[in-house]
């Protein structure tokens, strides 16, 4: 059954200090595993996949601090669902994002498809630049320095290669995004 979404109210006056990051792509591509990955202590953390497969219900918020250009700064990752039962939600999700983390299986020719088509919604219809979308094509059995399959509407995206075993490269990746999203809307707040 679809679900319903609870309006969200924000003070107009008060802008959000962190990064909010959406976290989006269809159901069972690995993004709660990249969440989980990105937003853990990455000292500790271990690049994993759960032991069952556990749909997201609608979205999950995870919290973390990352240096990225000067002291570190909170980010907000809204992890959510991969199901278009969902969709009635995604404009409170979206609300205030500032980047787009766009995950799929390129092992998975729907995947593939379907990826252009979450493009398209969160980040063109939402009018992000380029620069606020990273793409995770992550295969978790893919051996390193693996290139995988790409929508045709990804191509000129910046698109990560993923696997399990890219733990530290996906951390780099994540802050060198993170920088560039920071810049971005710190930019942009600046021209208003």
């Amino acid at each position: 059954a679809p679900s319903s979404c609870l309006p969200i109210e924000m003070d107009e006056e008060k802008k959000p200090t962190g990064l909010k990051i959406s976290v989006v792509g269809p159901s069972g591509a690995g993004k709660s595993t990249i969440a989980n990955f990105l937003a853990a202590d990455s000292d500790r953390a271990q690049f994993k996949l759960a032991s069952a497969y556990v749909p997201t219900v609608g979205v999950r918020i995870l919290e973390c601090e990352r240096a990225v250009g000067g002291p570190a700064s909170a980010v907000e990752l809204w992890d959510t669902g991969g199901s278009t039962d969902y969709e009635s939600c995604w404009p409170a999700i979206m609300k205030d994002t500032a980047g787009v983390i766009l995950v799929y299986n390129p092992d998975n020719e729907g995947h593939v498809s379907e990826s252009g088509a979450w493009y398209d919604y969160f980040v063109k219809n939402n009018e992000l630049p380029d620069e606020a979308c990273v793409v995770f094509a992550f295969d978790p059995n893919a051996q390193r320095g693996t290139r995988q399959r790409t929508s045709p509407k990804l191509q000129h995206l910046n698109v990560i290669n993923a696997s399990l075993e890219d733990g530290p490269f996906l951390l780099q990746q994540f802050d060198r995004f993170l920088r560039a999203v920071k810049h971005k809307r710190d930019g942009a707040g600046e021209d208003k």
